[in-house]
């Protein structure tokens, strides 16, 4: 029983982390996406500049259609959470505690 409580909480702690870690950073990245886009807005209202959305829209959705079926949605979500959590979990001694230690991270941050 104490080797998996062990690997549980070491995988566990090392998934807390992460998860808050990436809490931080997403939070970081939306508020750069945010005054970038605020920014570029405040140039095309000005006249500096001229965006096509229409186009900007389609590239973005192409990017994050990781399944490639035409639309954005839940298992496009689920899909690249899968790979994120794999590739994060990779070579820890419990792939569940580091995955349930994330999503703990990510509520707690």
């Amino acid at each position: 029983m104490l080797p998996i409580l062990k690997n549980l909480g070491f995988s566990g702690i090392c998934g807390a982390a992460s998860g808050v870690a990436f809490k931080a950073v997403g939070r970081a990245c939306a508020v750069a996406v945010g005054c970038v886009f605020i920014l570029i807005q405040g140039l095309a209202y000005a006249g500096y500049i001229q965006l096509d959305w229409t186009r900007v829209h389609a590239d973005v959705m192409r990017t994050c259609d990781v399944n490639h079926d035409g639309r954005l949605d839940a298992s496009d979500l689920k899909a690249a959470l899968t790979s994120f959590l794999a590739v994060l979990s990779e070579g820890v001694p419990s792939a569940g505690g580091f995955c349930a230690g994330f999503i703990f991270g990510l509520h707690m941050g």
